[in-house]
């Protein structure tokens, strides 16, 4: 079989530089990567096991990317879920909602769409808010709480750049967290209910 050959021309050598990133990430030496400037060709070798499996993957990839970085249409963009894990730097696995409720709280529009987070935050600004979340998830764990409190705690926390701890202590003076007889801390009202009646709870006075 034939080589197999995709030519790209990005808006600048740094993005340009960032998608053989995720490219190398993603599909390892299978691919052949080069690049000049602002544009890059990547190369599926005879030798590949599953060229044409290969191929799909890089066409992928290249929609995915696309998707998150082009003008969005009714301002919002298209990130691909994979593709924003894969380019954030986590702490801990995070539930890929919370960082949509995460940017909503941040004044930006966002809900997961399938295999999508659609948002008016661009990817950097979506793998940021992933990073964040994840910080502030990973020292909620340590709680001896139910799940849905780490995560709301987690949320706030990360949307109000507060301490895990300021946020509970909000969270029970308001009503909204309470103390189960076996000492764990759980949701007074249902998640949704909480999240919504916290909004105002570590805003400015």
């Amino acid at each position: 079989m034939r080589k197999r050959i995709i030519a790209l021309r990005f808006g600048s050598s740094q993005e340009a530089a960032e998608f053989l990133s995720l490219v190398s990430e993603q599909m390892g030496d299978r691919v052949i990567v080069e690049q000049s400037g602002s544009s890059v060709k990547l190369i599926i070798p005879p030798s590949s096991g599953d060229a044409r499996g290969d191929y799909d993957k890089l066409l992928s990839l290249i929609r995915q990317w696309r998707l998150s970085r082009q003008s969005p249409r009714g301002g919002v963009f298209k990130h691909s879920v994979a593709l924003l894990l894969s380019a954030a730097k986590l702490r801990v696995g995070i539930p890929v909602s919370a960082v949509a409720e995460l940017l909503q709280l941040k004044g930006f529009r966002a809900k997961l769409e399938g295999g999508f987070l659609e948002t008016s935050a661009d990817f950097e600004g979506a793998v940021g808010a992933a990073e964040k979340f994840s910080e502030k998830y990973a020292e909620a764990l340590d709680l001896e709480a139910a799940p849905l409190v780490r995560r709301l705690a987690a949320v706030l926390a990360a949307a109000h750049d507060r301490s895990i701890d300021e946020v509970v202590e909000a969270l029970k003076s308001a009503g909204l967290v309470k103390e189960s007889e076996e000492g764990k801390l759980v949701l007074a009202v249902n998640y949704a209910e909480a999240l919504k009646r916290a909004r105002s709870l570590l805003e400015p006075a």
